[in-house]
């Protein structure tokens, strides 16, 4: 080995590794090229056994191939379009069976009876009636004139049409017969929760029976359609104005009850302060008889007093007999009284009401009567000149609490006691006596008696107390 191979040794053993480090490269280059090569051969090796299978077969069986494959592609999209057709036709249905299931609206109808506005505003039943049978009759005329509902009348049936007009007119008869009797049904049920409903079922009714009569071209009338829902909505409206009739009747009853009560109790107090009257005559006759005989001094002063007295008392009467004068004179004189019952209605609610009664607890005892479990408190009593505007007057400041918004006889509020005493000693009476903490001692007894003996109390707490030493133990 020359001396400069030696000298050159380092260079040749870096050179050495990078001829490695390329031989690895290759290698691995090698393996990848060896991997594609097989993935070419298999591929290759694919492309014959198709070549083999389509080079098999002509023209003519590849075009068969081509249109048996299309075939089953427009049978799949056949059955799609079908699948699409009675997806719909499945949703139509959901909807229309939801739609005819009514009853579970009537409680949001409820909610939104207040809201009802009605369509005629006739001021009696007598004139809701007359209205009532105007419209009876004008679906009569249209039935009879064939406008209720028409039909194709050149249909023939086994070729004559005599036979097709006779079948359109049972379908006719049929149709306007199915009508009626949901109409009549609405109609007869009609309440004050159910109205908007029964128009929906009218109105549904109504399209059905159309879509019945569709193949022959037999449809009802619009115009027959509107006087039912105006039959439906004028019988409806009928029952509120009975209604309304029946309450302002009872009003007037209690009126005339009122009225009678109150001359029943000025007849006997007429009758009372004239016997007393012809008794303090009787005296004062006596009296001025025994004084006119009288020969002590004594006697004759304690006469005179006597005199005094009967005379004020027969003064007194007087007064009395000008106050029941007055309150026969002003028919609007009464009192209105604020009472409230803890055990029939809770705390902080009251009735203010009015009576024209000359001794108004009578009122208030008549309202406390077998129809409640327990007696009303009174809270306030106010006399007035004008009872009924008084009255009126609270009602419309405690409108907000008033328990029954519909019926506006029941006068029960929710309110508080304090804000109606200031209300009533601001505007009517500075001075009225009023009750804050109602009494309810029948009720409060009531709920005392309720509770458990004191015999009983101890026995169960000296159970408990066994039952806790045991669980000590």
């Amino acid at each position: 080995m020359a001396l400069s191979d030696y000298l050159k040794g380092p260079q040749h053993k870096a050179r050495s590794v990078e001829l490695e480090a390329e031989l690895r490269v290759s290698g691995r280059r090698c393996a990848s090229i060896e991997a594609e090569l097989t993935a070419l051969k298999d591929r290759y090796a694919e492309l014959q056994e198709l070549a083999k299978k389509y080079g098999a077969m002509d023209a003519a069986e590849v075009q068969r191939e081509i249109y048996a494959e299309r075939r089953v592609l427009q049978t799949v999209k056949d059955a799609v379009v079908e699948a699409k057709r009675e997806a719909a036709t499945v949703a139509a249905q959901v909807k229309e069976l939801r739609d005819q299931v009514l009853v579970l609206e009537e409680t949001l109808l409820l909610e939104s009876f207040a809201l009802y506005l009605p369509k005629f505003k006739l001021a009696s039943t007598a004139e809701y009636k007359l209205r009532l049978d105007m419209i009876r009759a004008k679906q009569k005329d249209m039935i009879k004139l064939g406008t209720a509902a028409t039909g194709n009348m050149n249909w023939e049936v086994n070729g004559k049409k005599s036979e097709g007009k006779k079948l359109v007119t049972d379908m006719v008869k049929l149709v306007i017969r199915s009508f009626n009797n949901e109409c009549d049904s609405c109609v007869d049920n009609v309440k004050f929760d159910n109205v908007e409903l029964g128009e929906r079922r009218i109105r549904q009714s109504f399209d059905a029976c159309n879509k019945l009569g569709r193949v022959m071209t037999v449809g009802l009338s619009e115009e027959f359609l509107r006087l039912k829902v105006d039959e439906l909505h004028l019988a409806h409206e009928f029952q509120i104005k009975r209604q309304e009739e029946k309450e302002e009747a009872k009003r007037i009853r209690e009126e005339l009850r009122e009225q009678q009560k109150l001359e029943q109790e000025i007849r006997a107090v007429r009758e009372k302060i004239t016997k007393e009257r012809k008794h303090f005559s009787a005296a004062l006759k006596e009296l001025h008889i025994r004084l006119a005989k009288a020969t002590s001094v004594e006697d004759h002063e304690a006469l005179k007093a006597k005199i005094v007295e009967v005379e004020a008392g027969k003064a007194a009467l007087d007064g009395e007999e000008k106050l029941i004068d007055y309150r026969e004179q002003n028919a609007k004189a009464g009192y209105v009284y604020v009472i409230s019952n803890l055990g029939a209605f809770g705390e902080g609610v009251y009735k203010i009401g009015m009576t024209r009664r000359l001794d108004p607890m009578e009122r208030v005892d008549e309202l406390g009567d077998a129809s409640v479990p327990f007696w009303f408190d009174v809270h306030a009593m106010v006399f007035s000149d004008n009872a009924p505007s008084l009255e009126a007057k609270l009602h419309e400041r405690f409108a907000a609490g008033r328990l029954n918004k519909v019926n506006g006889r029941k006068e029960f509020f929710r309110a508080n006691i304090e804000e109606i005493e200031a209300v009533i000693r601001q505007h009517y009476d500075p001075v009225v006596e009023v009750v804050r903490e109602a009494a309810a001692e029948q009720y409060r007894e009531s709920l005392r008696m309720a509770l458990p003996s004191p015999a009983i109390q101890q026995a169960e707490h000296a159970a408990a107390s066994l039952a806790e030493a045991a669980c000590t133990v």
